[in-house]
């Protein structure tokens, strides 16, 4: 029969081990992770890019990447409650960027948003 000492030392030695590997466990996977990950090809490009002979979007490419619904939204609102008709559109977005399947839906599906603008607008 065993005496309690190694018994307790085998005790504190799990009590210590198996954090250590839980914690650590995710760190190593990064690690690995990273290595092969530096050897793969990029990606093509995401969005279909604009035509060419639109320079510039309405606002800047990043704060559109982010709020262009905001901007949408808004542009909605004053047309629905005021009846106000500006330059900015869903028909302008639409002379730049050609086709829904591989500009709007790209990410959308990406994200599984499904937004309601093409329940009323036809975007070809």
């Amino acid at each position: 029969m065993m005496s309690e000492e190694p018994l307790r030392r085998r005790r504190s030695a799990l009590i210590v081990a198996v954090p250590a590997v839980i914690l650590l466990a995710p760190l190593g996977y990064s690690v690995v992770s990273a290595l092969f990950a530096r050897e793969t090809v990029p990606s093509p490009t995401f969005l279909e890019r604009p035509d060419p002979m639109y320079e510039n979007c309405v606002k800047e490419t990043t704060y559109m990447r982010y709020h262009h619904w905001e901007l949408l939204r808004a542009v909605r609102e004053e047309v629905v409650r005021y009846g106000e008709r500006g330059e900015i559109g869903l028909h302008k977005c639409m002379e730049c960027h050609k086709s829904r399947e591989r500009f709007c839906n790209q990410c959308h599906d990406a994200v599984s948003l499904y937004p309601d603008c093409f329940g009323c607008h036809y975007y070809p």
